[in-house]
């Protein structure tokens, strides 16, 4: 072969040079997808954990006994199994219709949480206590997955004398 009459690149060099770099690029591209998902996630991972925080710490506000002294009334702030509705992501504008809405509801359910298999209060060293506990629930737009956040925290009785 003689270099000197090689004017340029041929079709089949540049075809398989644009092969490799569309190889390349579809790579990056991928990483940066599945890294936005990934942000995007964890960012309504932090506030679900922010809001089972605030009902975690009205609960506890409100003692073992519910904040109203009968232990049926189990939740302060969640008073059903379904739960209630919270905002995940409010997506930066003000228009309700496109934010990220999930469920908060409390978790085990009523009587569970203070009293055990036999209906006896749950005890620790002769201090009853129950078991508050909330999980905060989404889907992700992006995978349709659906993801969720639990929190459980203990209430002692503690006697208002």
């Amino acid at each position: 072969m003689n270099l000197k009459n090689k004017a340029g690149l041929l079709l089949v060099e540049n075809l398989v040079a644009i092969l490799l770099v569309s190889a390349l690029l579809i790579g990056i591209l991928g990483a940066f997808f599945v890294s936005n998902i990934s942000t995007v996630r964890a960012k309504h991972r932090m506030v679900a954990m922010n809001i089972l925080r605030e009902y975690m710490e009205r609960e506890i506000r409100g003692g073992y006994d519910g904040g109203d002294s009968d232990e049926g009334d189990y939740y302060v702030t969640v008073t059903s199994a379904t739960g209630n509705s919270v905002t995940i992501d409010e997506r930066g504008t003000a228009a309700v219709e496109d934010d990220l809405i999930g469920t908060i509801a409390p978790d085990p359910y009523y009587p569970l949480n203070i009293e055990d298999a036999s209906g006896d209060p749950l005890t620790y060293q002769g201090v009853p206590y129950k078991v508050i506990g909330f999980t905060v629930t989404w889907q992700e737009d992006a995978t349709g997955q659906i993801c969720s956040e639990r929190a459980l925290t203990y209430v002692c009785y503690h006697s208002s004398a």
